[in-house]
């Protein structure tokens, strides 16, 4: 039997279940912690949290139960050892291209993203990153484009709003193939 929660349980019973993290009243349901911040023991502790010396929470923009939750109940549903929550699409995108890349890297997109992922490619282009766009459903393109410093391939399947479909699977080994990753937005399906 595997440590992970989604080898046990159905995708039902992590829908609901999974990432539960009971407060001391005990309620059926996870509270919402509408909170800014929290409170500490003293100076010295609040000092070891915010140098991230000392697990707990510190700072809603930092981490906070309710977020730990879902990002708990996504991981399960996805089968994935952790999941990171994002206040939205567009941070989650921000965040990846900024995490993953460095100036000087390249990445291959789609030209059938979302609009405003397209325009963020764009002022990231700012910062150093290159950007060459490809047609979505055809891999022959996108193996083309592959450059020694690609890092990324980024796609949104299906698409918004054209709704067409990528060869995950075949984008996926062209990735590993460059060394790259391939980073797909999903804005319609639902992680199960």
């Amino acid at each position: 039997m595997s440590d992970h929660p989604a080898a046990e349980f159905s995708p039902e019973t992590l829908a609901l279940r999974a990432g539960v993290e009971r407060s001391a009243f005990q309620e059926h349901s996870e509270a919402l912690f509408l909170t800014s911040s929290f409170v500490f023991d003293d100076a010295a502790q609040a000092a070891a949290r915010f140098a991230n010396e000392s697990p707990g929470y510190m700072y809603s923009r930092a981490g906070n139960p309710t977020v730990s939750a879902f990002q708990r109940r996504l991981a399960a549903l996805e089968g994935a050892e952790a999941a990171v929550g994002a206040a939205s699409g567009m941070a989650a995108i921000q965040a990846v291209l900024l995490g993953l890349c460095s100036a000087g890297d390249h990445i291959v997109a789609a030209r059938e993203l979302f609009g405003a992922s397209v325009q963020l490619l764009g002022i990231v282009q700012r910062f150093g990153l290159e950007v060459t766009f490809v047609t979505l459903t055809r891999p022959e393109e996108w193996r083309a484009a592959i450059r020694p410093n690609t890092r990324l391939l980024f796609i949104e399947s299906p698409s918004n709003p054209l709704t067409r479909v990528a060869d995950i699977a075949e984008l996926g080994r062209i990735a590993r193939e460059a060394d790259a990753r391939l980073v797909v937005d999903n804005c319609f399906c639902s992680p199960a």
